[in-house]
């Protein structure tokens, strides 16, 4: 009887034992947003000789990496629409308020969520995924670039992040005024996480 308690003792270590190991070697690791530093940026041609650029003050992200396998990282972002800031306040007034436009009373709030990444290389990668813009939700893909933060690498106590997308404003509803701003607005997102 003690022969075969042992017996089952030793198979249990040698089932447990390995996903032991691999629990601790889990390299994924959760970051959160600090607006810190950072900025999020849209630009759109302005009937053909100026880029309009705007920024978005309040705005949040929570970021998971798994660095053994980039393509099993996530990211989590939102937008407060109602806090555009340009140089000209009118401007931002017809831009956050106006129903042609962002409709922020209405719409207060865009949100990107992703569903896979496509990894491009070692601190590089397309986060592919969903665009709330408007109420209306369509696929899009952020691409990013990530630095190393305060420990000099990538898995340090903070990451940087620079991420640029694009999309037309006419999927989105945003279908008036093409005589005075594009159809195509670019956005530039210049972030950084904190390890939580």
């Amino acid at each position: 009887m003690a022969k075969f308690s042992r017996s089952i003792t030793t198979i249990l270590l040698l089932v447990l034992l390995p996903l032991s190991g691999s629990a601790a070697e889990d390299n994924t690791v959760s970051y959160t947003l600090t607006r810190q530093y950072g900025s999020v940026l849209f630009r759109v041609m302005q009937q053909q000789y100026l880029n309009l650029v705007g920024r978005f003050d309040n705005y949040a992200a929570t970021l998971v990496m798994d660095f053994d396998d980039l393509s099993n990282s996530r990211l989590t972002a939102s937008v407060q629409m109602g806090s555009l800031d340009m140089a000209d306040g009118d401007v931002v007034e017809t831009l956050v308020n106006s129903s042609a436009w962002f409709n922020a009373p209405l719409y207060p709030e865009s949100t990107f969520t992703t569903t896979s990444v496509d990894v491009t290389g070692e601190t590089t990668a397309d986060f592919l995924g969903e665009l709330n813009f408007m109420g209306i939700t369509r696929p899009w893909t952020l691409h990013v670039q990530f630095y190393g933060g305060s420990d000099s690498k990538l898995e340090g106590s903070s990451i940087g992040m620079l991420a640029t997308g694009s999309f037309n404003r006419t999927d989105f509803g945003l279908d008036q005024y093409l005589n005075m701003a594009e159809d195509l607005v670019s956005l530039e997102i210049n972030v950084k996480f904190n390890r939580d």
